[in-house]
């Protein structure tokens, strides 16, 4: 079987918790680019829907239009 032997052990001298890292202050420049693609992917979204409602409600507005003065 498998024993520990206690000699091979090393004694921790510093038992207290490590302070966490200081957070990288990066320029407007250097920020990550997957959020600034993410970004711009979610405002050609936000551009697409916004042209195809113009879209849809002038072909709708004409369609009406042209039912009323067709009465």
């Amino acid at each position: 079987m498998l024993q520990i032997n206690p000699k091979k052990f090393k004694h921790i001298q510093n038992k207290s918790i490590p302070s966490p890292l200081r957070p990288k202050f990066r320029n407007k420049a250097e920020t990550n680019i997957y959020f600034l693609s993410k970004r711009k992917v979610r405002g050609e979204k936000k551009d697409t829907l916004i042209k195809n409602i113009k879209f849809f409600s002038f072909i709708i507005f004409i369609v009406v239009g042209g039912y009323i003065l067709s009465n």
